[in-house]
């Protein structure tokens, strides 16, 4: 891939993890059986404090070797911060979880948009994070108006969809990095050994040339 990728050009690891814990919290949130608005909300914003301290270790991965910190630190503040919100407003109105979900949903469905089409070279990934950021900003929608189901912990279920997606693209990606980073470590040792096989080849023909002129 091309140098367009300076933002996900994040350590495989880093994807993968997230992946996981997308998965894990959302196969939780999908088939629980629990009902309570505030306890969902707990653990939603437990879900996301996990993901914004991958982030957070991210982001010094970033720092370490000098790479894009910009819109690393806007996900990594904004999942801490409505995590934090979740988890020490969870007896409050129905209406905040739904909003700072829906809210969290959509952003992050941009941003994954603008990754997609900005920060993306590579055709297959565009295509994953774009219809990752299209199924979040429709997902976030639809949690910003399931407030007039029946059932309040609806708005539970379409996050847990989204989660679901959003985890199975970072497992992909995580892949598709540590493959396409195999690749090029492979190539690099490749023109190496040739650049050493060219030096050898170029002294042992001077060393050729100056035995021919000695003999003559």
């Amino acid at each position: 891939m091309g140098k367009a990728r300076h933002f996900i050009e994040t350590h495989w690891l880093f994807y993968a993890f997230e992946g996981i814990i997308s998965i894990i919290f959302g196969g939780y949130l999908l088939f629980t059986n629990i009902t309570t608005v505030s306890t969902l909300s707990g653990i939603i914003g437990a879900s996301l404090l996990c993901l914004g301290m991958v982030e957070i270790f991210s982001l010094l991965y970033r720092k370490h070797y000098g790479k894009s910190l910009s819109l690393s630190l806007i996900l990594a503040a904004s999942e801490v911060i409505i995590a934090l919100l979740l988890l020490f407003m969870q007896n409050y109105n129905i209406a905040w979880p739904l909003t700072l979900l829906a809210i969290y949903t959509i952003g992050r469905g941009v941003l994954e948009l603008l990754l997609a089409f900005a920060a993306v070279t590579d055709k297959t990934d565009r295509f994953m994070w774009a219809t990752c950021g299209i199924c979040g900003v429709i997902i976030g929608i639809v949690i910003l108006n399931s407030g007039g189901f029946s059932d309040q912990t609806t708005f539970v279920r379409f996050f847990s969809v989204y989660m679901m997606i959003y985890g199975v693209t970072n497992l992909i990606y995580s892949v598709h990095n540590r493959n396409e980073l195999a690749e090029q470590k492979e190539a690099r040792r490749i023109a190496r050994a040739a650049v050493l096989a060219n030096r050898k080849s170029r002294k042992q023909k001077r060393q050729t040339k100056r035995k021919t002129k000695r003999e003559r």
